[in-house]
């Protein structure tokens, strides 16, 4: 009962400093962070201390091994709660993407200015890596085998394919015919 009664009271408590901005624990944390964040850039006390801890933890051997685990473990958990259909996660992510989508299809400014990012951002790879891209493409090219992509491209665009044909079929018919004509009428 002890303890079960301690854990009611910590909770009160954490839930009235989450509460409360003014809560004299939370007023007391900000104070302590702003005074370590000033002593770490104008004490050189706090400085070396913060250096010292920064290079025993990185030293020390365990870390590469630790870190590796915990993404390994953050990874598994992401993947395993997105692919979860009634994930708490993953409905939140749905929610937080289709906000995005709805606000970006809303604000013309915002359109304008993605536009001109994803234009930056082409422009940047393609004079960056524009020569190494064409090679792979080309490379890449070379290497297909002209039945086999064509039917692949069949078997991917499907019934819309047999109503290019006929379009093309047709306009070209059409197109023929009135040169035909014209160079008729012009001859005469």
């Amino acid at each position: 009962m002890v303890i079960k009664r301690l854990h009611v009271e910590a909770l009160a408590w954490v839930e009235d400093i989450r509460d409360n901005p003014h809560h004299h624990a939370r007023v007391a944390l900000d104070d302590l962070l702003t005074q370590l964040a000033d002593d770490l850039q104008h004490d050189p006390e706090t400085m070396e201390r913060a250096e010292r801890i920064k290079v025993r933890v990185l030293d020390h051997p365990q870390l590469l091994q630790t870190a590796t685990s915990l993404w390994a473990a953050f990874r598994t958990a992401l993947i395993t709660s997105l692919g979860e259909s009634e994930s708490p996660l993953r409905a939140r992510m749905e929610g937080q993407l289709r906000a995005f989508a709805e606000h970006v299809r809303d604000e013309a400014p915002l359109q304008a200015r993605l536009d001109g990012y994803a234009a930056d951002l082409a422009t940047y790879f393609v004079d960056r890596y524009g020569d190494e891209l064409m090679t792979v493409i080309s490379h890449t090219i070379e290497r297909w085998d002209g039945q086999e992509t064509a039917e692949k491209v069949e078997l991917h665009v499907g019934r819309d394919l047999q109503f290019i044909r006929i379009n093309g079929t047709i306009v070209g018919g059409l197109v023929g015919v009135l040169i035909h004509a014209v160079s008729l009428l012009l001859g005469r």
